[in-house]
């Protein structure tokens, strides 16, 4: 994580905590049949926590993709530049051969 990255991240946890600290009264949540009341500030850490994981899950795939594709070309950089030392070796050869 870069630290631009970590820069905004903190920021806007500051910001969900200056809100939630602000918003502290009680809240009646419901939910398909469930429900239960509660402090609005412990609402709005356990929906900011959530949505934050399903981010994490949903960045998930590109990321593997991403990690596959580096290894992928990192092989293909090996192969080509042991090629190229072979060539290299094959070129040496050939020229302290007399002729």
């Amino acid at each position: 994580m870069n630290q631009l990255s970590l820069i905004g991240f903190l920021i806007l946890a500051m910001i969900v905590a200056i809100f939630s600290i602000q918003n502290s009264g009680e809240a009646v949540v419901t939910f398909i049949g469930w429900q239960f009341q509660s402090s609005l500030v412990v609402v709005i850490l356990i929906s900011t926590a959530l949505g934050a994981i399903m981010a994490i899950f949903l960045s998930l795939p590109g990321t593997f993709r991403l990690r596959m594709r580096m290894r992928e070309q990192a092989q293909r950089i090996a192969e080509l530049e042991q090629q190229l030392q072979q060539r290299e070796t094959k070129r040496t050869k050939d020229l302290s051969e007399p002729r």
